[in-house]
């Protein structure tokens, strides 16, 4: 038993009817036919499950439950909480390493009636109680209380299987917004996490140019955090004191397995600088250079050792976890800088300080806002791989380094390109307007 989980669990009446076979397999994405069985939650809210996808590899399936909030009866019979749905099973899947690990996942669909359509910033009737926190950030609030209980009533009472779920809440919502619930079993002392995940998600997100960012939204929020259980990789400029009054809380959370893709130095002055990586800082013509760390010791050192992994990035670069430091000071070293019109500027870049890194420059679990066509960099798709292998597997998995990388660089079981290259420059999106502050994962140490 895990935590107080059981204990809500407990309190709460639910009754199970019509349950079917759950023997039947479907494909992905399938359109469902009849509902697998139902059960009803203390208030009156009917859940009917329906299951879209059984694993066919693996003993035990990782198991992701989407659900929906703000859908009235007449959204749901005119389809459209079905297509969210599969949008989400497709965007899910859509990308390495989620794309050649579709099979361990068992997948199922759960159709809630609210009351109201549409999820804003306002408190309405719907079946979860969700709204947008703030148009200054990303942050959703809903009843994760009822959402956890519908989860796992959604997995037959299962608490084994519930323990490592991924829930997708789908918001009917065309805003901005998302974020993750993380939860942490602190018992388990190993480099794969455990513990339930959350991810709202608005099924018609769309940032101020017009373009709709919910695949990004779903791998970066579901799959990296929800699944691979990672930190964000993209930064604001904070005093250094804050970044430190947060290492402690990085460090329980690492002690389970949790943010792999991110690493804390105690001397922020570690590493030398690299001129691939200057950015510029603002407006107004200054430049600063994140300085990147040799992967010495720690785990780069086999994918940087490694030719198949020539063309990726695996160095420790400044700034993440949310956190950078910019100063006034000059390093006092200049450099020379060719511009994206391939100019060659001589500047002199203010100093940045720093104390937890990322490993790639641009990447999933960065800025994808402002920011087209990001994949997964190399630790977290490790960190996913690990994680469905471990939960689909069992106990008994153990990790092995060169199955991993054929794996990784291998043929694709699908028919998108077979090997993984993140690019050296990214589409960048116009954005109209500053958009809102994104919010880091809710980690919930249990």
């Amino acid at each position: 038993m895990h935590g107080v989980l059981p204990i809500l669990m407990m309190m709460v009446m639910v009754m199970l009817t019509g349950c079917s076979n759950d023997d039947d397999y479907r494909a992905p994405y399938t359109p469902d036919t009849s509902c697998d069985f139902s059960f009803t939650y203390k208030d009156g809210t009917r859940g009917d499950v329906y299951i879209v996808q059984q694993h066919t590899k693996g003993s035990n399936g990782f198991p992701v439950v989407i659900m929906g909030d703000g859908f009235s009866q007449k959204d749901i019979d005119d389809g459209e909480y079905k297509e969210a749905v599969s949008n989400a099973i497709k965007a899910l899947t859509m990308q390495k390493p989620m794309k050649d690990l579709v099979e361990y996942l068992d997948i199922y669909s759960v159709v809630v009636v609210s009351e109201e359509s549409g999820i804003d910033y306002n408190k309405h009737n719907t079946a979860f109680k969700t709204y947008l926190e703030s148009k200054e950030n990303t942050n959703v609030i809903g009843d994760t209380t009822k959402i956890r209980i519908f989860t796992y009533c959604s997995l037959r009472e299962d608490l084994n299987r519930f323990h490592n779920a991924l829930t997708i809440m789908l918001l009917n919502s065309a805003d901005y917004a998302g974020v993750t619930l993380m939860s942490i079993d602190t018992t388990v002392v190993d480099t794969i996490p455990q513990g339930w995940s959350l991810s709202f998600i608005p099924a018609y997100a769309t940032v101020s140019n017009g373009e709709n960012v919910f695949n990004e939204l779903v791998l970066h929020e579901a799959v990296g955090h929800g699944i691979g259980k990672l930190g964000d990789e993209y930064w604001y400029n904070k005093p250094l004191q804050k970044q430190k009054e947060d290492t402690v809380f990085y460090k329980q959370s690492r002690k389970s397995g949790c943010l792999t893709n991110i690493k804390y130095f105690h001397n922020e002055e570690t590493g030398s600088w690299d001129p691939k990586y200057i950015y510029k800082a603002d407006n107004v013509e200054k430049y600063y250079i994140q300085r990147c760390v040799d992967a010495e010791d720690d785990i780069l050192v086999p994918f940087a050792n490694d030719s198949r992994y020539a063309s990726e990035e695996h160095k420790w670069i400044q700034g993440g976890y949310t956190y950078i430091t910019l100063t006034d000071s000059p390093c006092g070293k200049q450099y020379e800088y060719t511009d994206e019109k391939g100019k060659k500027k001589v500047i002199e870049p203010n100093k940045c300080k720093a104390i937890f890194y990322r490993s790639s420059n641009v990447s999933m679990m960065g800025d994808v806002v402002n920011y087209v066509d990001l994949q997964f960099n190399i630790l977290s798709r490790l960190a996913i791989y690990k994680r469905i292998n471990r939960v689909a597997n069992g106990a008994g998995w153990k990790y092995d380094f060169e199955t991993f990388a054929k794996f990784d660089k291998g043929e694709s079981t699908t028919k998108s390109a077979n090997t993984f290259k993140m690019p050296s420059t990214t589409k960048q999106r116009i954005i109209r307007e500053s958009e809102k502050q994104l919010t880091r994962p809710k980690i919930i140490l249990e």
